[in-house]
Parts: C-alpha cells; sequence; structure tokens
C-alpha cells in the first residue's frame, strides 16, 4: 500500500478524542481499506465480561443494539478470550463454531483481537468482501496492522473519556461544597455588617476591630471559594471562552488604568511600554484581562514602596508575548518551578505575611494554556521577577 495513503488512514484514526468518532472513523478506515461490505467493531465490558457492538458497516441497526458476545463464545469471543487473531476459510467446516445466518457471500471471515498495553479492549470483524472472494493471509495481515493502531486510538480515547468523567466529578463536588459554604458564609457576612453598621446598637471601638477582622477574614474564604471554583470549571474546561478579534494593547490599556489605583496607594510606579500600537488577535477579552490583572496586582503585592512594575508587549509574528516585571524582593530558585501550582505560596510571600490564596497564578496558567499560549517566570532574590506569556494570534492555525 502506498506509504501516505497509509499515514493519512492512521492519522484520521488518531485525530479523535471523542471515543464514538473514534471507532465510528475506525470502522469507516477498515471496511474501505479491505473492501468489505460488513463489519463490526465491539468492545469489551470488563465488569460483564462481555462484547458489544460500537461501530457497525452493513449491519441492522437491531443487530446493532442488542448483539452481545461473552467472552470465549462464538468467534468474537473466542478472539477476546485467546488475543489471537481468527481468518476463516470455511466456517461450515469449523466445529469450534455455529453456521452464520444467512446474507452473506461465503463462509470467511476474519476476527482480530484490539490490545493494548496487553489490556484486551475488544474485537474487530469483517466478512462480505465485495468481490465476494475469500480472505486471504494478506488480508489478515492488513486486519491486524490497522487493529495495532486502532487500539491505539481507542485506548486514547478512553483514557481521554475517564479524565474528562473524573474532571466533572471533581467539578461537581467543589460546586457542591462551595455552595454549601457560601450560604452560611454570606449569611454571617451580611450578620457583621449589621453589627458595623451600628444597627443594633453602639459598637466600640474594640469591638468594632475584631469585627472588622472577622469580615476581612470571611471575605478572603468567600474569594478562595470563588477561585477555587473558577479554577476547576478552567480545568475541566467548562469556561466557555468567546474568542473575538480585537487588540490587546486596548486591554494593556484598560489594566494598567485599573490596576494603576492600587500601585499609586501602594507608592509603586506603574509603566506600560507599548511598542506596538495596535496589537490585533483573537483572544476571550474577559479571560485576557484576568491574565493581566493578576500578573500586574501580584507584581504591585510584592514590590516596595518606590519600587517600578513594567508591563510590555512585543509582536513576534505569529505570536504576541506580554511581560511583567518588577523589582521587588524576587523568587527562591527553589521555588520557581512551583509558583503556578495550586494554594503554594512563595517564600518571600509567607515570611512577609501577606495573604494569597495561592490560586491566582494556577488560574492565569489555565487560561493561557486554554489560549494555547505558554507563561514562564524568570527571577533572582534581590533582582525582581518577569513573568511573562505568549498568546498566539490565530488560534486556529495553531496547533
Amino acid at each position: 500500500m502506498d506509504t501516505k495513503v497509509w499515514s493519512e488512514i492512521i492519522r484520521d484514526i488518531n485525530a479523535q478524542l471523542d471515543l464514538d468518532a473514534c471507532l465510528k472513523t475506525s470502522m469507516e478506515k477498515v471496511s474501505d481499506l479491505l473492501c468489505v461490505e460488513r463489519g463490526s467493531l465491539m468492545l469489551l465490558d470488563k465488569e460483564n465480561q462481555e462484547l458489544s457492538i460500537r461501530a457497525a458497516k452493513g449491519l441492522n441497526e437491531n443487530i446493532i443494539k442488542k448483539a452481545k458476545t461473552k467472552v470465549g463464545e462464538g468467534v468474537s469471543g473466542w478472539v477476546a478470550k485467546n488475543k489471537e487473531p481468527l481468518l476463516i476459510k470455511d466456517i461450515a467446516r469449523d466445529k469450534r463454531f455455529r453456521r452464520r445466518s444467512k446474507g452473506y457471500h461465503n463462509n470467511s471471515l476474519l476476527s482480530v483481537p484490539l490490545v493494548a498495553n496487553n489490556e484486551l479492549l475488544g474485537v474487530i470483524n469483517v466478512n462480505n468482501k465485495a468481490s465476494k472472494e475469500t480472505f486471504q493471509e494478506n488480508d489478515l495481515d492488513i486486519l491486524k496492522e490497522m487493529a495495532s493502531h486502532v487500539s491505539g486510538a481507542i485506548d486514547k480515547s478512553l483514557k481521554y473519556e475517564e479524565i474528562k468523567r473524573l474532571s466533572q466529578l471533581k467539578l461537581d463536588f467543589v460546586a457542591t461544597v462551595s455552595h454549601e459554604l457560601r450560604s452560611p458564609l454570606t449569611s454571617v457576612k451580611e450578620a457583621m455588617n449589621i453589627l458595623l453598621d451600628g444597627l443594633t446598637g453602639e459598637v466600640d471601638p474594640n469591638q468594632k476591630k475584631f469585627l472588622t477582622i472577622s469580615k476581612s477574614n470571611i471575605d478572603r474564604v468567600l474569594r478562595l471559594i470563588e477561585e477555587l471554583l473558577d479554577l476547576s470549571r478552567l480545568e475541566a474546561g467548562k469556561v466557555d471562552t468567546e474568542r473575538s478579534f480585537q487588540d490587546i494593547c486596548v486591554v494593556a490599556k484598560e489594566a494598567y488604568e485599573t490596576m494603576k489605583i492600587d500601585a499609586d496607594k501602594r507608592d509603586v510606579r506603574l509603566k506600560l511600554d507599548l511598542s506596538h500600537k495596535k496589537l490585533e488577535m483573537w483572544f476571550d477579552r474577559d479571560q485576557i484581562e484576568r491574565v493581566f490583572t493578576n500578573l500586574i496586582g501580584n507584581a504591585i503585592k510584592f514590590t516596595q514602596n518606590n519600587g517600578i512594575v513594567n508591563i510590555e508587549l512585543e509582536d513576534l509574528g505569529k505570536f504576541v508575548e506580554v511581560s511583567v516585571t518588577d523589582n521587588g524582593p524576587g523568587i527562591a530558585e527553589n521555588d520557581l518551578n512551583k509558583v503556578f501550582n495550586k494554594f503554594y505560596t512563595v517564600s518571600k510571600a509567607k515570611s512577609s505575611g501577606m495573604k494569597s490564596t495561592g490560586l491566582g497564578l494556577p488560574i492565569t496558567k489555565e487560561i493561557v494554556e486554554a489560549h494555547r499560549g505558554r507563561i514562564w517566570v524568570n527571577s533572582r532574590v534581590g533582582r525582581g521577577s518577569k513573568f511573562s506569556f505568549t498568546l498566539p494570534k490565530d488560534i486556529r492555525t495553531e496547533r
């Protein structure tokens, strides 16, 4: 077979992450390659040790839905049990198996196990060559070769399905816990506001001090709950990304104006260096604005009075690179590879008593990577830090 054609077949099979799409494509390619009119791709139910049809060619829909084969029974069951391929030129003469129903050109068939990492995934069967000839050894060789690639693709799709299932379970758990925590905390916060406003009577300075501290801590926990839920949604791919063609320089300017208020309060000089007046590209405005404010906010927070935070945008052709640089205390080398980990707070922040949920940078990383970008940090203790990220101008052309 032509190498290019073979490569295209393998590419098409491996291009599908969705399990049903993978199985459908695999069955179509096998049928076309061997020129058969009938075939079935069966997957194993490990718990019941039973094979069921998940994709088929030339079979009645009712048969597809009802057909179940126990491991060890019939042709498919024998192949599944023994993990060995079968080429049968005349099933009527093979005492291991029963005669088949009508509708076949001849008694010839092929059946090959689908195995990945020495684990049985299912069986693929083909019948009825369009030429009405019996199957030969070269047909079996082709199906075995196809089965090895199909098995790998199915294994990848099954793992992807499991990851999706676990991600959804985690998201459901976090959402439930968040709801259960948020409602009572919000009620407590409202009660404290009533007390602080003096609606239930005069509050002395000492009482006001402790109520204010308590309210501040409740706000922090509520913020943590929201960020944890946001991160879970991002990790599970449940955040709707609405990309549009727009100018990222405009977003940078708006983030600069928003964060300049915080910078001025801390006597930090915030600078925006735009060498390009306009950089139009595809991105989700709200999400990328959050990336800007997270990185700028962190830089301001970790920069001492009279420090400098600089924002830069650079056109790299197919990509745009954004950098946020500060001249703060810097990050220790043993912290550098952990700054994007959930709930991780760098050593300097711990020692200075700075409060952080430890979720801002993980959220930032998830957003950048969802745009098929990359984010990293360069830093030295006493020399400040530089957080940089790149985004493709057109995500549709970046694979």
